[in-house]
């Protein structure tokens, strides 16, 4: 329960600087350029809160999801199924969207 607490305030830091940098620094429609999108995936700062937000906001949904499975039923066996299931899920998401995040930098996206 505290990986959750954890994630969820800074979560709630994380997409409040997001908003504030892409919403409110810069205009909306500039915010949404296929070019401006780049640039600050490739800014380091800029790249490095997107990645930070990205492995919060995953661990956060994960960790919330293996909870309510685990309270829905409740067995050795289905514990250590949700647990190993969860776990392979978040890493596989945290991987592609790291992926993306390292194409974005080295230039794989144009």
């Amino acid at each position: 329960m505290q990986l959750q607490y954890v994630t969820a305030v800074a979560a709630l830091v994380l997409v409040g600087l997001h908003l504030l940098m892409q919403g409110v620094l810069v205009p909306y429609s500039q915010a949404l350029d296929f070019q401006r999108v780049l640039s600050i995936y490739r800014d380091w700062v800029d790249g490095s809160l997107l990645e930070l937000l990205l492995v919060v906001v995953l661990l956060h949904g994960f960790n919330g999801l293996r909870m309510i499975l685990l309270e829905w039923r409740q067995s050795a066996s289905w514990s250590a199924w949700v647990n190993g299931c969860v776990v392979v899920a978040a890493f596989l998401a945290i991987s592609y969207g790291t992926r993306t995040v390292i194409f974005a930098i080295v230039g794989g996206v144009s």
